[in-house]
């Protein structure tokens, strides 16, 4: 599969907001890398467009078409440090995150593992027994700071903080 670049003009069967070409000029002047190969980046860049969709009823805003429009961004209503988005811009940040994304996918991170979120430090297969870590438990979540810090003013809530919106 190829990419399909969302450019802000609702492109049909977008699947990503970045191009490979902007993906590696992010992570070289970031000191990070990328594989060699570009289909493998264009399925990182795809991985990371499917967590950051993820995040649909925690953007600010709405889509700017419902119906027809392939993914979260672009978007109307959205206000960013007192600066209001136009409608058909995909704003700095939600690149800059997607790429920060597929720089973990490309190192071999699952942006969304599924399991109990224990720490296995036993398992025997004859007479099936499995040890957990002490303490083990919680959500097999990962949390990527870096990603989320650059997706932060594009977020309805920060922090936990409860934003009243009024009608």
């Amino acid at each position: 599969m190829s990419l399909v670049i969302e450019n802000g003009s609702l492109v049909a069967g977008a699947n990503s907001f970045v191009s490979v070409a902007e993906a590696r000029a992010y992570a070289e002047a970031r000191a990070s890398t990328l594989p060699a190969e570009n289909a493998a980046v264009e399925s990182a860049l795809i991985v990371a467009t499917d967590y950051l969709e993820s995040y649909r009823n925690k953007f600010k805003g709405s889509k700017v078409e419902p119906e027809t429009q392939a993914l979260q961004w672009p978007r109307s209503g959205v206000v960013i440090e007192g600066w209001e988005v136009p409608e058909d811009y995909i704003p700095k940040e939600l690149k800059a995150a997607q790429i920060q994304l597929a720089i973990e996918v490309a190192n071999g991170v699952d942006l969304m593992p599924t399991g109990e979120g224990r720490e296995v430090i036993r398992k025997k297969v004859d007479v099936l027994e499995t040890a957990y870590a002490h303490g083990a438990g919680g959500s097999p979540q990962p949390v990527f700071e870096k990603a989320r810090a650059l997706l932060t003013p594009l977020l309805s809530t920060s922090l936990g903080a409860i934003q009243v919106r009024r009608i």
